[in-house]
């Protein structure tokens, strides 16, 4: 067939022309019939090229006779007159083709024409419906729409495919279906295909579309580096990869089915040396699974720094298929268990030197980093209900997951509250360090000078959120942290009125009518209203939401939702810590990039416990008079006798600044003292375990 040079509009120009006589006076028509009617635009065009005007029947053909006579009258040059009807014998334009001219063409006929090929070969109209017609003739007239005159062979793919492109291409995203079953056309494409892939000898179209599956994948292995030896003939040479185009293009989790949860070369992946060589390759379920039980020998071999960089390749390698598909999931959370296990050694490996308070709260080193990955490791779910049930992964990676956040987490938390009694007991821990009660008087003079403050009062933003947190905005911003002790009980009234402007030796914790009250001066702040009063008086405002209210200059938000999550023990609680900080850090970047504040703190009350589900719990006894019992600690005037945790009073070194009262603090994250109607069995806050107590507040600021 020929390779036209020329347009299907420069076609019905030629069409036109030869229709025309060769002298002609203006008044000179030339009727088009166009079987199908979808060559009107075409037509048009074409007259507009040759210089002659147009006019299109409106309903019945005969209606172009209406107003013939002052078209003649008004009209200086010759016309086309068109009919989007097949002419079937009808004579009614005898006098006009005798004087001018005639063609009778559809779309599939001019196509025909301009390739050199029968109008069937283009569509065979009688063996389909007007439907499937009008959508054919609409790929044509597109296909001549964009840059370059398209091969005949390119064209007959589009035909094939419905606009799809190329039949490869169609067949490895779509597979058959819009395909026609004729066997003509399952022949010619088998015929198509066999020029670049081994297509079986009569081949159905079940053989011939996993044959090109499996030939793409041959070829993405191939990509990847897997020597073209390894394949039959036909696989694995071609210098093109059509599956790896498509999926840089972005994958759906159907295709992640269809070419990562399917095995094609397993043969070739049992015959590879190294799998790991190979394991920028998305697809081949033989291939994930072999490079799982390879990082799996890795990770019992203690080799933790090359699991997490095999890890990290794999779900590069996967970013090709959506969030959250159960591969990408797996290789994530194969990450984060090969982190928690190096920082559980490295928790176990220590040297016993530090205090507990100091080695948790290291900002470079420290253990908040094991609650750290806990929380990313419970992000991941469980992976491996989403991928097929064979995959070596679903058998050891929940005893995996299992072992790791339950016994070895439950183990680190029993051992660090241990080493938290015992260096109460005899040394000064919480001495020297810098106290939450005292921030805002340390700040102060910085409140003077800026212009825009704000100041984000975030209930219980645990030390590892608070680090996530300015990760999230250290690329934008300057982010400064420090680190400070909580007021003990770690608990939101108490932390919340610390953090109140007044000087820092008038605040105080007493005992008043029965209950541990928090005091500015003699000025009680027991609760959110009355702080919101106290801060008012000072000259701040105190907004309701994260949008209204902040036209003041100097701007305090309550926010309580990570309390109000963890201790309303609402599900995936660990999901709605990560996307509260997520968008925390959203509106922090609004605040400062869109709203002209200048600068912004992020402070916090208490941080929280979170034991690892199905933890059993028990709660102790407090009989002592006259205290008050809640969470995890008891307080009163004399608390003698009491023996479950760690016994502080206004005499401990580092709590003697405000303290009126004694305390005992619950440190075993198991226990909880009495408290009728408390069932919480995951989140704790009140006790001195370091998540409770140890507090990192931020500065940002452009």
């Amino acid at each position: 067939m020929n390779q036209p040079q020329h347009t299907l509009t420069d076609e019905a120009e030629q069409r036109l022309q030869q229709a025309f006589p060769d002298s002609h006076t203006t008044e000179v028509r030339v009727v088009w019939w166009d079987d199908g009617g979808h060559l009107e635009e075409i037509v048009k065009a074409a007259a507009e090229q040759l210089g002659v005007g147009f006019r299109a029947a409106e309903g019945f053909p005969l209606s172009l006779r209406t107003d013939a006579l002052k078209e003649e009258h008004e009209t200086d040059r010759p016309i086309v007159w068109y009919v989007g009807e097949g002419k079937q014998g009808r004579d009614w334009f005898r006098d006009i083709r005798e004087t001018g001219g005639e063609v009778t063409k559809s779309i599939e006929e001019l196509t025909g024409d301009l390739y050199g090929v029968n109008p069937w070969d283009i569509f065979d109209v009688e063996m389909n419906d007007a439907a499937t017609r009008t959508q054919i003739a609409g790929i044509i007239k597109a296909e001549f729409q964009t840059p370059g005159i398209p091969t005949y062979g390119s064209l007959r793919e589009e035909i094939y495919t419905r606009g799809d492109g190329k039949i490869i291409d169609h067949l490895l995203r779509e597979g058959w279906p819009d395909i026609s079953r004729d066997p003509e056309t399952v022949a010619e494409i088998r015929t198509k295909l066999d020029d670049d892939i081994p297509i079986p000898d009569g081949a159905d179209p079940e053989e011939i579309t996993n044959t090109v599956r499996r030939w793409a994948v041959a070829q993405t292995l191939h990509r990847s580096g897997v020597d073209g030896s390894h394949f039959p003939a036909g696989y694995g040479e071609s210098s093109h990869s059509p599956l790896t185009t498509l999926l840089n293009m972005g994958g759906s989790r159907a295709r992640a089915e269809e070419y990562l949860g399917e095995e094609f070369w397993a043969e070739v992946i049992r015959s590879l040396d190294d799998v790991w060589a190979y394991a920028d390759c998305p697809v081949d379920r033989a291939l994930d699974d072999a490079l799982w039980e390879s990082w799996y020998e890795t990770f019992e071999a203690g080799d933790l720094s090359t699991c997490i960089e095999q890890a990290q390749i794999r779900q590069d390698a996967l970013t090709v298929y959506p969030d959250h598909t159960g591969w990408r999931d797996l290789w994530a959370q194969c990450e984060h268990l090969a982190r928690l296990q190096q920082q559980f050694i490295a928790w176990e490996d220590r040297d016993g030197q530090s205090e507990p308070f100091s080695a948790y709260a290291d900002i470079d080193e420290g253990s908040w980093q094991i609650d750290n990955e806990v929380l990313h490791l419970q992000l991941t779910g469980t992976p491996e209900t989403d991928v097929p049930a064979d995959h070596p992964a679903t058998g050891a990676l929940p005893q995996l997951r299992n072992e790791l956040l339950t016994s070895r987490y439950r183990e680190y938390l029993g051992t660090l509250a241990d080493e938290v009694e015992a260096a109460m007991q005899v040394g000064q821990p919480l001495l020297n360090k810098e106290s939450a009660h005292e921030w805002w008087s340390d700040h102060e003079e910085e409140f003077e000078k800026a212009g825009t403050v704000a100041v984000l009062l975030i209930d219980a933003l645990r030390y590892d959120l608070a680090q996530q947190l300015a990760a999230e905005l250290n690329d934008s911003f300057d982010v400064s942290r420090e680190t400070r002790l909580s007021i003990l009980p770690s608990e939101t009234k108490f932390g919340m009125a610390a953090l109140t402007p007044g000087r820092s030796f008038r605040f105080s914790l007493e005992m008043y009518n029965g209950a541990l009250t928090p005091f500015q001066g003699d000025r009680s702040l027991s609760n959110k209203q009355r702080r919101k009063d106290f801060l008012s008086d000072e000259g701040w405002s105190v907004p309701d939401d994260r949008e209204d209210g902040w036209g003041e200059n100097r701007i305090a938000y309550y926010d309580k939702e990570i309390d109000e999550v963890g201790e309303g023990e609402i599900g995936e609680m660990v999901h709605h810590f990560d996307n509260y900080v997520t968008e925390l850090a959203a509106m922090i970047r609004d605040k400062l990039d869109n709203k002209n504040w200048d600068r912004i703190y992020v402070v916090t009350d208490h941080g929280f416990v979170l034991l690892p589900e199905g933890t059993t719990t028990e709660a102790v006894p407090s009989s002592a008079p006259d205290s008050e019992v809640k969470y995890r600690r008891v307080a009163g005037d004399d608390l003698s006798g009491l023996t479950n945790g760690v016994s502080v009073s206004g005499s401990t070194p580092g709590l003697n600044d405000y303290l009126k009262t004694d305390l005992q603090l619950l440190v075993d994250p198991r226990q909880h003292f009495s408290k009728q109607g408390y069932s919480g069995d995951r989140y704790y806050h009140g006790g001195l375990l370091p998540q409770e107590c140890m507090l990192s507040f931020l500065e940002i600021q452009k």
